[in-house]
């Protein structure tokens, strides 16, 4: 079986590029993988991005993101690859910028040509009457646009594929989907799988708390500093490490913000670096005894690669109570849920982590025993068993 995947590729500063570098060096194990991917400046450095040996698939960069013609070059590059299936990556900004989402619909009608099965993971449903823009015109002609891309979305297509149980749920109700319901399969986002533990460096006095992803203005991560600094009167050895950098979809300013303001606040014990490679974040994971996965974006339901990334590390994680976490997680069971824009709530999450052992490592236990089966081997099986039934029900 050969399939072709459209999808933006590391260098490329975006989840989406990250989640398929895992995905289909899993694939790829099993099947032909042909991917498509976006032209890049390759002096771009992307040191996030899975460790893979490329001799399982081939990368063939033949579109750009932002140009008018890329549902043409993908369409003429799928003619020459001649696949059994199809497999695009779906995101709002992800083939450029919103002009270049109403082409999207345009692509899959190309593909369709193909008499090839088309299967699109979408990574974000955007939830039911969002509030998206101040401007009440603007946000009812931005809320009758994502209506109608998505729902065309998948009337085009021949599966699609969801990250949980909510958005599925709100493509069906929200989207009134119901005739369409059955083309819908839910597979997990897949989680990193984590073969040796590591102690922490006996000698570090510091108590070690790690947020790390995308520093985007949607994370709100002012309020984690500030619940920070609040928290640090009461525990001095405690230090906050942010990892992370700009995402490719988004302008410089917010984390040019975030760091002057550290700056010139003079903060101590954070720590601010760009991103870091698997091997230095694996290292901070591990040395870390809580993880922080802030976020303010209630509007949109999707899954959290960090959380992925983080889970079957046996961490306690304190996360926003929002969508995408509570979908997945359960307060006080396999994380602590907080208002991320109420920073004294969260000083009080990391002080109740901070003095009992016993509920860290609950929580942590807890957090890997929910996301053991979602290991990327058994996500990439349930994503080849797919493919295979499309391509007999074809």
């Amino acid at each position: 079986m050969k399939i072709c995947a459209v999808t933006t590729w590391p260098p490329h500063h975006d989840g989406i590029s990250i989640y398929s570098s895992y995905l289909y060096e899993h694939v790829s194990k099993k099947a032909e993988v042909r991917i498509l991917a976006n032209i890049t400046d390759s002096s771009i450095s992307f040191r996030m991005k899975a460790p893979s040996t490329l001799n399982h698939y081939s990368v063939v960069r033949c579109w750009r993101r932002g140009s008018v013609f890329y549902p043409f070059r993908i369409f003429s590059r799928v003619l020459k690859e001649k696949p059994d299936v199809i497999h695009l990556q779906h995101g709002w900004l992800l083939y450029g910028d919103k002009f270049s989402s109403l082409l999207f619909p345009l692509l899959l009608l190309l593909l369709r040509l193909t008499r090839r099965p088309i299967i699109v993971t979408m990574h974000t449903v955007v939830g039911k009457n969002p509030r998206l823009y101040e401007n009440k015109i603007i946000n009812f002609t931005a809320k009758v646009t994502i209506i109608f891309l998505t729902k065309s979305i998948v009337k085009l297509s021949s599966r699609i594929i969801v990250h949980n149980d909510l958005m599925k749920k709100t493509l069906r109700d929200a989207y009134m989907l119901r005739n369409d319901y059955w083309k819908i399969y839910v597979i997990p986002h897949g989680v990193k799988e984590v073969r040796e533990k590591r102690r922490k460096i006996r000698g570090n006095e510091y108590f070690k708390m790690l947020s790390f992803g995308f520093i985007r203005k949607g994370k709100g991560i002012e309020y984690l500093i500030e619940a920070f600094r609040i928290f640090s009167i009461s525990c001095p050895k405690a230090a906050l490490i942010i990892a992370g950098g700009r995402h490719a979809h988004d302008n410089e300013e917010y984390a040019k913000l975030v760091k002057r303001r550290l700056l010139n606040d003079a903060a101590e014990n954070i720590i601010f670096t760009d991103f870091v490679d698997e091997e230095t974040l694996d290292r901070l994971i591990w040395e870390s005894e809580i993880i922080i996965l802030p976020s303010l974006d209630k509007h949109y339901l999707e899954a959290s690669g960090s959380l992925a990334r983080v889970a079957m590390y046996g961490k306690p994680v304190i996360c926003s109570k929002i969508p995408k976490f509570e979908v997945d997680l359960e307060d006080g069971k396999d994380c602590i849920m907080v208002k991320l824009n109420n920073p004294r709530e969260l000083a009080e999450a990391f002080s109740l982590l901070t003095n009992n052992l016993s509920l860290r490592e609950k929580i942590g236990r807890n957090l890997r025993r929910k996301f053991k089966d979602r290991v990327w081997s058994k996500v990439a099986e349930q994503h080849i068993h797919l493919f295979k039934a499309s391509l007999k029900a074809y």
